[in-house]
């Protein structure tokens, strides 16, 4: 009897039909594997799902792509972020509260208990403190390195430590030492300086305006004393010397520092200065014209 030969394509087209009619691929031929990994279009992964049978194979994974997409927040406008600060009390800022509380005294200004967020976040405020009954447990203050950089980092951002905390922030840093002190006291000055130039820049621009307007003046009844009605200035060079006056009327204006920022650096200053009269140059820190 003579043995016939299949060969291994026909074989693999017949397993093939088998399977699609009977859905069971634990019967697979393992030609057919080496078949698909040598058309060299798969990925390594792919092959090895392959030989391993991962029933997993045929799923995209495109889908954990698009959830993760969908979760995305998204953003918030600026009305909304207002909106939300000033319901949200940061933990930075209840620090500072717990300090003052434990530190200095527990009437916490009523500026900033009249804050919303205090209002909604903070707990530990006068009115509740005299309905509860005393209590044997005492709340103690930790230090913490890392909110008072944050405080540091943030200490001229009005928006993210408000003025209301102004008495706060400078009972917190009156102990304040080290090259942390120095390089506040230097942007504190520097404050102060920009406020001072700023002041100095706009007392001049009006003066100039004001006796711009009477030079003009004068220029005019000059002109006006011409025989025949001529001009007695006819100068060819008038034109060009008029274009630099009006480009010079044209530059930008300063923008002022922020009153808010320069007070709280004064006080700051003004606080350390009481105690260390050598360290603080009190000259610097005066300032020209300034008022809340």
């Amino acid at each position: 009897m003579e043995n016939t030969h299949v060969p291994a394509w026909k074989r693999i087209a017949i397993k093939k039909q088998n399977n699609d009619a009977t859905d069971d691929f634990s019967t697979e031929d393992p030609l057919n594997v080496t078949t698909h990994l040598s058309t060299g279009s798969l990925s390594r992964k792919e092959k090895k799902r392959i030989i391993n049978k991962d029933p997993d194979l045929g799923k995209s994974k495109n889908k954990v792509t698009k959830t993760k997409k969908d979760k995305k927040k998204l953003k918030l406008s600026r009305e909304e972020r207002l909106q939300k600060k000033n319901v949200v009390l940061k933990d930075q800022l209840r620090y500072l509260l717990d300090f003052y509380k434990t530190k200095v005294s527990e009437d916490i200004p009523k500026s900033v208990l009249n804050l919303e967020n205090v209002k909604m976040n903070y707990s530990h405020n006068v009115e509740d403190t005299d309905k509860e009954p005393q209590s044997l447990v005492v709340d103690v203050w930790k230090f913490a390195k890392s909110k008072q950089n944050w405080l540091i980092k943030h200490f001229f951002n009005i928006e993210e430590i408000p003025i209301e905390y102004d008495d706060i922030l400078i009972e917190y840093f009156k102990d304040l030492k080290g090259k942390m002190k120095d390089d506040l006291i230097q942007k504190c000055l520097a404050q102060i300086k920009d406020w001072n130039v700023y002041t100095v820049a706009e007392e001049q621009k009006i003066k100039d305006m004001v006796e711009g307007n009477d030079n003009k003046k004068e220029s005019k009844d000059e002109d006006k004393k011409g025989e025949d009605g001529d001009k007695l200035n006819d100068d060819p060079d008038k034109d060009g010397e008029d274009k630099d006056e009006n480009k010079k009327e044209e530059q930008p204006e300063i923008v002022p520092p922020s009153k808010f920022v320069v007070s709280r650096s004064h006080k700051l200053l003004t606080r350390w200065a009481q105690f260390e009269d050598e360290s603080i140059d009190k000259s610097s820190m005066e300032l020209l014209n300034f008022s809340l």
